[in-house]
């Protein structure tokens, strides 16, 4: 796994995210891994842009990576103080 490049406090999912990675068998901690590692998925330039930045003078930063065919957003909160794993539909 490559090195961590931001703290990501306190994990958490929605139940929606949470019942697909058990139906599916997919791991979460695979996702919150990449997320942490600075691979931000999918995201646009633009997104990707702002999560280097963040990275350097703080802000929210953003990936998304797609499990079972789904795309999961997983969002850390600008003070570092968690991070969320939740389907587009739940923001």
């Amino acid at each position: 796994m490559s090195k961590r490049k931001f703290p990501m406090g306190q994990l958490v999912a929605t139940l929606a995210v949470i019942e697909l990675m058990q139906k599916e068998g997919i791991k979460l901690e695979e996702l919150f891994a990449l997320h942490v590692s600075g691979n931000w998925g999918s995201v646009s330039e633009a997104t990707c842009a702002d999560n280097e930045l963040a990275l350097v003078g703080g802000g929210r930063l953003v990936s998304i990576h797609k499990a079972a065919g789904r795309r999961v957003w997983i969002v850390t909160e600008a003070d570092r103080t968690r991070t969320t794993a939740l389907l587009p539909e739940e923001f």
